[in-house]
């Protein structure tokens, strides 16, 4: 009877230890997939060298203002869910001649998606900054997926 009661015991503190490292994670070491990655589309602008300083500026101010003019067809919502740049600054010199850059948020592949291939005011974009963009480089990832 007490070999029972000591493998009921045993049985009962492993279940509950096992159980702890479930729902707490201390090692940090869950299988849990997101279920909601979101995407990062990141540009970086080469612009013509006969390109005004003030078509750049506006060129700039017409993406930034994406964030606001993409919205959803179904919800007539924005859907970016940020969007910011700013010219390059940086000391090191491994821009590849490009001199801006923008870092456009996505809930889902499928927003950025649509925003490539479908979005009216992202392809009014693309075609109105053809003239000055000389070279556009483009990488996106989904955050944390490696």
């Amino acid at each position: 009877m007490l070999k029972n009661q000591s493998l009921t015991i045993a049985a009962i503190l492993i279940a509950g230890v096992f159980g702890l490292f479930l729902f707490f994670d201390p090692l940090g070491v869950s299988l849990d997939v997101p279920s909601h990655v979101s995407v990062t589309h990141t540009v970086l602008f080469q612009f013509s060298k006969d390109a005004s300083p003030d078509a750049i500026q506006e060129a700039c101010g017409r993406m930034i203002a994406l964030k606001d003019a993409c919205v959803n067809p179904s919800t007539q919502k924005p859907y970016i869910v940020s969007l910011r740049g700013g010219k390059d600054n940086s000391a090191e010199g491994k821009q590849g001649g490009a001199t801006h850059g923008f870092v456009v948020e996505f809930a889902s592949t499928a927003d950025r998606d649509y925003y490539i291939q479908h979005d009216p005011a992202h392809q009014t974009f693309v075609q109105s900054a053809s003239d000055i963009v000389q070279n556009a480089i483009v990488v996106d990832f989904e955050n944390g997926l490696f």
